[in-house]
């Protein structure tokens, strides 16, 4: 095979092929674990990786020959990002989920990929060669931190567990996301709060000011209650809803849990029970071993409002 360059552009076709069809038909990640999708999205670096080995592959009779290299690794890059677009826009046709970072992950996986094989040049020296490998995988660790930052924290929250967040660490944030009008920070909370870790959460004017809770662990079943503990820093009252979803929700006002609840200034400890939590949508009962999430927001909110949340819990 290394002989025969046609044998070796039908292997290097076959193998692009594979990926394309891979990238393009792969069934999504399981939207509730953040580790998979962490993973789902790192996989395009070696995919594309694989891509470019492949097209250097078979556009030269031996892929480390000195002529006309330099040539191959142009054409292999520039094929390898024209295949990754590509992708992406089929999956706009056909109503998936194109996302442009995924071009970006494909990009870095194309010149690693370069940098592995200009690696092997036999011309190269020692030195050169290992400082083009770890540039290599300089490259390469930034985009596979989310992943393992991911299962780190999902590990914790099995440790932490009834306790769904108290915010005592940073990667908790990334159990959560904010609404348009929505920031929000780890701080120390004040007096109220007993100098303990609290989530600083800034509502903004708008229709609905808050956070959604998105990666916890989802099976309630044999806990009494969900509690909330937060502070209203400020001097007046202001009402705050709760939305809860399990994940086979419809995405009717009807098919979840919804209630309002009043807070005073100061701290607050809300309490639902998980019997009404449960009971909520119109048609069925809510799956409290499947709970997909738990939204935090302010409807039609007209000043500015601040929140210290300090804890997610389940009781019994």
């Amino acid at each position: 095979m290394n002989g025969n360059p046609g044998v070796r552009r039908w292997v290097a076709a076959v193998v692009v092929g594979v990926c394309v069809v891979v990238a393009v038909a792969a069934p999504d990640p399981d939207r509730y674990q953040r580790s998979l999708v962490g993973l789902h999205d790192f996989l395009h670096v070696p995919g594309f990786a694989v891509v470019v080995a492949s097209l250097f592959f078979g556009l030269s009779r031996t892929p480390f020959a000195l002529g006309g290299r330099r040539k191959r690794l142009i054409l292999a890059f520039t094929g390898a990002l024209t295949i990754g677009v590509a992708v992406e826009l089929i999956q706009a046709m056909w109503g998936g989920d194109a996302d442009p970072w995924d071009v970006v992950r494909d990009a870095v996986g194309a010149v690693t990929a370069l940098l592995v094989i200009a690696s092997a040049g036999r011309d190269l020296r020692l030195l050169r060669r290992w400082a083009l490998r770890f540039a290599a995988m300089a490259v390469v660790a930034p985009f596979l931190v989310p992943t393992v930052a991911a299962l780190v924290d999902e590990a914790r929250a099995r440790r932490q567990f009834p306790i769904l967040a108290d915010f005592r660490a940073p990667s908790e944030l990334g159990r959560f996301a904010w609404s348009s009008w929505s920031s929000a920070v780890l701080e120390r909370a004040d007096g109220s709060g007993g100098g303990t870790p609290a989530l600083h959460l800034s509502l903004s004017p708008g229709k609905y000011p808050g956070l959604t809770f998105k990666f916890f662990p989802r099976d309630w079943r044999g806990w009494r209650e969900f509690v909330v503990v937060c502070t209203n820093p400020g001097a007046a009252p202001f009402p705050i809803t709760i939305r809860i979803d399990d994940i086979a929700h419809n995405h009717d006002y009807s098919d979840r849990y919804n209630r309002t609840f009043g807070l005073t200034p100061g701290r607050n400890e809300i309490r639902i029970p998980l019997s009404d939590v449960q009971s909520a949508p119109r048609d069925r009962k809510l799956d409290l071993a499947r709970v997909s999430s738990v939204i935090l927001f302010a409807y039609e909110l007209r000043e500015p409002r601040t929140l210290l949340i300090h804890e997610f819990r389940l009781a019994r």
